[in-house]
């Protein structure tokens, strides 16, 4: 959503610095508590995550549940540029752009805003990273290629799985 606002304010100002497109500080002010609320998501999810037995460290071991402050310095410790990063889009980056901006410079924000365009990527990358970590990544067997090809699951302590192939031709 960002990175589209960000594409529609940039491409509206045929001026870089005086053209002012109203989605810069519409959505400058909606994204504070986006943020804010991130954090506190964020938090929740590491809070259940060690509530839950069995989900200790990352060492494996299985922890008590701890209490709400040890829990929160594990997560500073373990987030702590994720949350820097928020609180400083909302205590730094939101005061600049709507007191000291003045309502200059939306094409510049635009361009700003449009670097968000990576976060799905970003995202992905940590996903098959886990993947991968997990040992459950397909790898082809030898057996064919195309649609007529198997896959065998590669799991870490166990034998091969054969997935059936997918109806798509790749």
């Amino acid at each position: 959503m960002a990175s589209t606002a960000g594409y529609i304010v940039s491409t509206s100002c045929k001026h870089i610095i005086d053209d002012q497109h109203w989605l810069s500080s519409a959505y400058t002010q909606f994204a504070v508590p986006y943020f804010i609320y991130d954090i506190y998501a964020m938090f929740l999810c590491h809070w259940h995550k060690h509530q839950v037995k069995g989900h200790g460290g990352d060492d494996g071991v299985a922890r008590a549940p701890g209490s709400t402050w040890a829990i929160a310095r594990g997560y500073l410790h373990k987030e702590f540029l994720m949350v820097l990063h928020h609180a400083a889009m909302v205590l730094v980056c939101f005061p600049l752009s709507v007191v000291w901006r003045q309502g200059k410079g939306d094409f510049f924000l635009g361009c700003m805003l449009m670097a968000e365009v990576s976060t799905p990527f970003v995202c992905l990358g940590k996903i098959l990273i886990q993947v991968s970590e997990h040992g459950r990544v397909r790898e082809p067997d030898g057996e064919g290629t195309g649609r007529g090809g198997t896959f065998r699951v590669a799991a870490k302590g166990s034998g091969p799985f054969v997935i059936p192939p997918s109806p798509l031709a790749f």
